[in-house]
C-alpha cells in the first residue's frame, strides 16, 4: 500500500473519535421499536441439577417467547439519557426435565409492561471506518454506542396454568393481583447506519416484587420472579422540532 494511500486511512482508525460531536444536540430525541426473545426464572422449570451456574444453566431456549418493545428516548446531554418504553410479550415455563419434573407444572403468561429508565452512555457514537474509495481517501462512517440502564415500572398479567398447576393453585388457594412493578437494568448497544437511523441490540432483566409471574411460589423460594427480554431494535433519531 502506498504511503500516501495508508495515512488517511491510519489517521482515520486512529482518530474514531465521536462522529457530529453536537448529533445529540440537534437530534436529542429518538424513537425506537423492538422484537426479540422474553425469558422467564422462576419457581417453574429450570436446569435438573443443584448447580446452575447463577442461573445460566436456567435458561431454558425452548420456552423462549417473543417480546416486543417499542419506546422514546430523550438525551439531554452527552452522556445521559431517559427513556420511556411499553414491551408486550409472553413468559413460559415447564417442569419436563428440571428438578421438579413429577409435578408436572406448566404456566404461559401475556404481560403487557411500562417503564421508565435513566441511561449512561459511557461510549457515544465514537466513528467506526466503513470504507474508503479507490484514492485511499475516507469514504463514510458508521458509529457506535454502549449504554448501561435502569429504571422502575410496571407489569400487567395473565396466568394460563396447566391442569397439574391449576389444581396446585385451587389447592393452596394462591390468590395474587395481575399488577405488580418491576425493576428493569442492562446494558445496549448502538451501530449508527446514517446521521437519521440506528441499529440496536439490547439486553434487560426484570426483578418483579412478587413471586407469581407464574401464578405459583415455591416454598423454598428465595428471590421473586426474574425475566429478561433480548431485543434487536430500529432507531430514528428526530429533531427537537421533530416532535
Amino acid at each position: 500500500m502506498r504511503i500516501r494511500t495508508a495515512i488517511p486511512v491510519i489517521l482515520a482508525i486512529l482518530f474514531a473519535l465521536p462522529v457530529n460531536g453536537q448529533s445529540w444536540r440537534s437530534r436529542p430525541f429518538e424513537i425506537y421499536a423492538g422484537i426479540g426473545p422474553a425469558n422467564y426464572f422462576g419457581d417453574i422449570g429450570g436446569t435438573p441439577h443443584e448447580e446452575n451456574w447463577y442461573g445460566i444453566r436456567d435458561l431454558d431456549i425452548f420456552r423462549s417467547r417473543p417480546g416486543f418493545i417499542a419506546g422514546l428516548r430523550h438525551i439531554p446531554g452527552r452522556f445521559l439519557a431517559v427513556n420511556g418504553s411499553v414491551a408486550l410479550g409472553w413468559l413460559s415455563g415447564d417442569d419436563k426435565g428440571g428438578r421438579n419434573e413429577a409435578r408436572g407444572y406448566v404456566f404461559n403468561t401475556a404481560f403487557l409492561e411500562i417503564s421508565g429508565r435513566g441511561e449512561f452512555f459511557p461510549v457515544r457514537d465514537v466513528r467506526l471506518l466503513r470504507g474508503v474509495n479507490r484514492r485511499g481517501l475516507v469514504r463514510n462512517y458508521g458509529t457506535f454506542s454502549f449504554y448501561l440502564f435502569g429504571g422502575a415500572g410496571a407489569i400487567i398479567y395473565r396466568v394460563m396454568p396447566n391442569e397439574a398447576l391449576e389444581a396446585r393453585r385451587e389447592r393452596d388457594n394462591l390468590e395474587h393481583g395481575m399488577v405488580t412493578m418491576v425493576l428493569p437494568a442492562g446494558a445496549g448497544v448502538k451501530l449508527g447506519i446514517s446521521n437519521t437511523m440506528d441499529i440496536g441490540f439490547e439486553l434487560g432483566g426484570r426483578y418483579s416484587l412478587n413471586d407469581y409471574l407464574d401464578g405459583f411460589t415455591s416454598p423454598t423460594a428465595t428471590s421473586n420472579d426474574i425475566y429478561y427480554i433480548t431485543t434487536v431494535k430500529l432507531v430514528y433519531r428526530l429533531s427537537g422540532l421533530g416532535l
